[in-house]
C-alpha cells in the first residue's frame, strides 16, 4: 500500500528491523517536558481522523514480555509507581 508520504521519517526510524510496533515506556513519556507531552497526545488523538481504516488504541493490544533464557527479562521501567515516576532529563532537545 502506498501513500502520499513516501517512506517517511517513521520508516527510517525503524531502520532495517521488521518490527511492526513501537512500545514506549510510560515513565519515559511522562518524563518529557509538558509541552512535548501535549503535542504527542494531540498527534495520537488525530490518528483516527487521518487513517482511512478502523483504528483505536482503546481496543487494546496483546503485549508479550521479553524473555531471556526462558525467564522473563527485567523491565528497567517496571517500577513506574502508578504513573508518578519521572526520569532525569538532559534538558530540551
Amino acid at each position: 500500500m502506498t501513500n502520499d508520504f513516501g517512506d517517511g521519517e517513521i520508516h527510517y526510524y525503524f531502520g532495517l528491523s521488521y518490527a511492526n510496533y513501537l512500545v514506549l515506556p510510560r515513565t519515559v513519556l511522562q518524563s518529557m517536558p509538558h509541552d512535548w507531552q501535549a503535542k504527542f497526545v494531540e498527534m495520537l488523538k488525530q490518528i483516527p481522523y487521518v487513517i482511512d481504516e478502523e483504528w483505536s488504541p482503546e481496543g487494546g493490544y496483546r503485549v508479550i514480555a521479553l524473555t531471556e533464557n526462558g525467564r522473563f527479562a527485567k523491565d528497567p521501567y517496571g517500577d513506574y509507581e502508578r504513573g508518578r515516576r519521572r526520569l532525569r532529563t538532559k534538558g530540551k532537545p
